[in-house]
């Protein structure tokens, strides 16, 4: 047969309006395979965007295809592992080389391409699924969580790191998410207990030992499909433990997510606990075929969540990013899913897992393009500022105006601050500081801060600013940050020290007066200790003694969202910065406001106090 490149797909040409591209033909088979196998995780994926659809089929098609294998009753084990060990060998080359002739392989090969998919983890959450060939069962629950979590926690996770490519501030490491684990064994048991009868006609019972032990029912019970009181109550208490943690982990969720992948987590749980309800009505069919949700029920629950996340898709995403289809890759695409710095497409750079790109890039990758393909104005570098400064306004009118949670407005100012730092980085700008949060943002309520810290953490845990070459700097206080922000935000300094890109100062928990007072103590016990001469204070002794005395002084400071202060933001730094102020709410800002503020930057006269040469002195600047 007939080698497919992804490469030439993305460019062939039809004879016919009824004729598809191969490409098209693979991602419409894996849709095929996973609505007929799994319905109800299709009916989920209708609810991503559009253009995110076509990956979900791919991910869950190759996952599907590779357990299907290992199940099939009709052939013996070594043939069913063989078999998953070359469709294995046969994945890897072709993630390698960019090519395939089989079609969940192509999607799948397609997808980690245009998408910037985490390759090794693909392929270890693979390997996972291969060693249920060399085992007879599990014994503890630890040993099935262990199972779970390796078979089943990379494939969200790669959704995530998607949504992140289409503009949409999630948090990629779910794993680290309090909760998420849970979530994952909730769906893992759901899914074992869908699928016992297919497992029982493979000979496999999955279910820990220590449980069948607890109800004193044996792997030989259900393999003889013996319906007795014993069963009946394990099966109950399984269904009871999966409902639980579902729940559990949507309570724990639901604060950290962004509006859209809620939706998806809530509907989730509704859906899997009608599956679970499902399964406890069917009693002794349990044990003899597939147990489905009502049409009734499913539609119930399923039509209300696909018309909240189609207006939430288009309220948090650009237009772009919502077009339906197979993704369309371009020739100059790279492992990242990025444009390539070398122009071309460079398929043998994926060799296996030990490739996948790092969560801090080394070397650093260049700025990503804008999305329209705007270009940075050409400015000398002695007329660029050397320091920009940014009060990030309007985040929360920006999400009430649009009738949503204030915290999509931090989400949205998020996907924001990442294109201005693009366009920083292009630019060639060497400093650039946001106020992130403020010690008086601490008056808001205890929910909105909440959510703000973990939208700062997942923006920091996900690495896509730190894969460019920004170093970044923490500048505030500790005093009262929840402990997770507080390491990241030093480990993520820690991992960029060497950096000679931009240098990205946040301030987090910062203010401008406690910064002043900080330094006026620092200086008194200094004299008091007689290590200063209170009479030889000089404005240069005074920075040294300032908390971030390393910082430059601003040159520019920019306020959006119509407010014209500068709120206690680096005022000892700021006292000569030039001062610029736009009326757009910080989630409406991108990478060209930012040069249209240092282009203006370049036009202002500054003289610090001296004269000019053809004006007399009025007065201070």
């Amino acid at each position: 047969m007939r080698r497919t490149t992804t490469r030439s797909i993305s460019r062939s040409v039809t004879r016919s309006g009824r004729e598809r591209s191969a490409l098209d033909a693979a991602y419409d088979e894996c849709r095929r395979l996973v609505r007929t196998t799994r319905p109800t995780e299709h009916a989920l994926m209708a609810l991503m965007p559009p253009s995110a659809q076509p990956v979900c089929w791919a991910l869950y098609a190759a996952f599907g295809h590779a357990d299907d294998l290992l199940d099939r009753s009709e052939e013996a084990p070594e043939e069913r592992g063989r078999q998953l060990r070359e469709w294995r060998v046969a994945l890897e080359a072709d993630l390698a080389s960019g090519t395939s002739d089989d079609p969940i392989r192509l999607a799948l090969t397609d997808a980690v391409w245009h998408w910037g998919l985490d390759l090794g983890d693909l392929l270890g959450a693979l390997d996972a699924v291969q060693r249920d060939d060399d085992r007879e069962g599990v014994a503890t629950w630890e040993e099935w969580r262990e199972r779970a979590h390796a078979q089943n926690v990379s494939w969200p996770e790669q959704l995530m790191r998607m949504l992140v490519r289409m503009g949409l501030p999630v948090p990629v490491r779910l794993r680290d998410l309090p909760g998420f684990t849970r979530f994952v064994e909730g769906l893992f048991l759901t899914d074992m207990l869908r699928d016992l009868p297919e497992d029982l006609d493979s000979g496999h019972v999955w279910f820990p030992g220590e449980v069948l032990d607890r109800f004193r029912v044996t792997p030989a019970d259900l393999l003889s499909r013996q319906w007795t009181p014993a069963v009946r109550e394990l099966i109950g208490h399984l269904v009871d433990e999966a409902r639980g943690w579902l729940e559990t982990s949507r309570r724990a969720l639901s604060d950290t997510l962004p509006l859209g992948p809620s939706i998806v987590l809530d509907t989730t749980v509704e859906l899997f606990g009608a599956e679970l309800d499902a399964i406890l009505r069917a009693g002794p069919a349990v044990l003899r075929r597939r147990i489905r949700v009502p049409a009734h029920t499913r539609l119930r629950i399923l039509g209300p969540a696909r018309a909240r996340a189609a207006v939430v898709w288009r309220l948090t995403l650009p237009p772009d990013r919502l077009t339906a289809g197979a993704p369309a890759r371009t020739a100059t695409t790279d492992r990242t899913g990025l444009p390539s710095p070398s122009g071309g497409t460079g398929p043998g750079e994926l060799t296996g897992p030990e490739r996948h790109t790092p969560k801090i890039a080394e070397p650093p990758l260049p700025p990503r393009p804008h999305r329209d393909g705007a270009r940075p104005p050409v400015i000398a570098a002695a007329q660029l500022p050397q320091h920009v400064a940014i009060v990030m306004d309007g985040n929360g009118r920006w999400a009430t105006g649009l009738g949503l949670p204030r915290d999509e407005g931090h989400r949205a100012g998020a996907v924001a601050l990442r294109d201005v730092v693009q366009g920083a980085l292009e630019i060639g700008l060497p400093h650039l500081t946001v106020y992130a949060f403020s010690t008086e943002n601490w008056k808001r309520s205890p929910d909105e801060v909440s959510k703000l810290f973990a939208i700062m953490r997942s923006e920091l845990l996900d690495g896509e600013l730190l894969d460019h070459d920004v170093r970044l700097r923490w500048v505030g206080s500790p005093d009262g940050l929840p402990d997770d922000v507080v390491e990241v935000l030093r480990s993520q300094q820690h991992a960029t020290r060497d950096r000679a890109g931009l240098t990205l100062n946040v301030c987090v928990n910062y203010g401008g007066r406690a910064e002043l007072a900080q330094a006026g103590a620092a200086l008194a016990r200094a004299a008091l200790a007689g290590e200063v001469d209170p009479a030889r204070v000089s404005e240069q002794l005074f920075a040294a003694h300032l908390p971030h005395h390393a910082l430059p002084d601003v040159d520019l400071l920019w306020r959006t969202s119509g407010e014209i202060r500068t709120s206690n933001f680096l005022p000892w730094h700021a006292h000569y910065a030039e001062l610029h102020f736009t009326d757009q709410p910080w989630p409406d800002v991108d990478r060209r406001d930012l040069w249209e503020a240092i282009t203006a930057y370049t036009h202002r006269k500054r003289r610090k106090g001296a004269a000019s040469v053809s004006a007399p002195v009025d007065g201070a600047e």
